[in-house]
């Protein structure tokens, strides 16, 4: 029998709100998604963890048992892990930094250089991801920081423990192939894509993204027409470059040098860049670069 850690921690999450909306939105995964991994485990223990009832679950007996030994032995592994990394930290001195994929940090340049200036000793390491494994090693302390970019106003609920911190505001905008006639349109607001074929990143690697696509669009009357997904902002690009649809975008994209690519600004749309850390680090790094990059308190 084969158990991944993972839909262990699927379950527990799920276990302790007997609510599978909150235990998504605390995993940053789509309700189906973990229904589908609950399901999965379900049948490969060959135990009933929940009962469904309607759009309730309920923990069965024997999904009580698993859950209170599962969770005492995973937070003995989350905590044994996190001694562990801290550890490794402290002995190399290692910082390291998540950005998004498609994020554009140059606003960051200046603060990284005074940083490395005034704490030679910490090695600032940078990794640049997709959002579904940038919260993976964010929550399972491979990363010490994040930056990331958002919808306003439709940022995942985070716990206590961790912070969120908004440096800066974009206005969003549609990639779109330049011979596409609404290319040539100075701004757009979002009901005038009601008929247009979207481009959006798969739901398995952020499934966050994916929803709120679908609830910007749900704001202003319409269900967005999703036509291709893809597993990387890259190959969303390539899409809008073969002319097969158009993608919503950060006006604080990377990705604006592609001549048959325009993008054309969204007057209702904008993005956050946010910046995640813990509000009680083990490496004490974070609080020199909290305090390098960061001059107003977090929100």
């Amino acid at each position: 029998m084969n158990i991944s850690l993972s839909a262990i921690r699927y379950f527990v999450t799920a276990a302790k709100y007997e609510n599978f909306s909150k235990a998504a939105n605390e995993l940053y995964t789509a309700q189906p998604n973990l229904s589908k991994r609950i399901a999965e485990l379900e049948r490969t223990i060959g135990v009933r963890l929940f009962q469904r009832i309607g759009k309730q679950v309920r923990l069965t007996e024997a999904g009580r048992l698993l859950h209170q030994e599962w969770a005492e032995a995973l937070d003995k592994f989350d905590q044994s892990l996190s001694e562990a990394r801290a550890m490794q930290q402290e002995q190399d001195n290692v910082l390291s930094l998540g950005v998004l994929e498609g994020v554009d940090i140059s606003a960051f340049v200046p603060q990284m250089q005074a940083f490395q200036r005034e704490h030679p000793h910490v090695l600032l390491r940078l990794e640049r991801c997709g959002m579904h494994r940038l919260w993976q090693e964010f929550d399972a302390g491979g990363l010490d920081m994040i930056v990331t970019s958002e919808v306003s106003g439709a940022g995942p609920s985070t716990p206590p423990s961790v912070v969120r911190y908004v440096a800066g505001t974009n206005r969003g905008m549609i990639a779109i192939n330049v011979r596409d006639p609404m290319a040539q349109h100075a701004t757009v607001t979002l009901s005038m894509l009601r008929d247009e074929s979207f481009i959006a990143l798969a739901q398995e690697a952020t499934p966050q993204g994916y929803l709120t696509l679908q609830e910007a669009c749900r704001r202003v009357g319409f269900e967005p027409q999703v036509t291709r997904e893809a597993a990387s902002i890259e190959t969303v690009l390539l899409y809008v470059e073969a002319g097969i649809g158009i993608s919503l975008v950060s006006g604080n994209s990377r990705f604006i040098s592609n001549p048959n690519i325009r993008l054309v600004p969204v007057d209702d749309l904008y993005f956050e860049d946010v910046v995640y850390w813990r509000a009680n680090p083990l490496h004490p790094a974070v609080q020199a670069v909290v305090g390098s990059f960061l001059s107003d308190g977090p929100v």
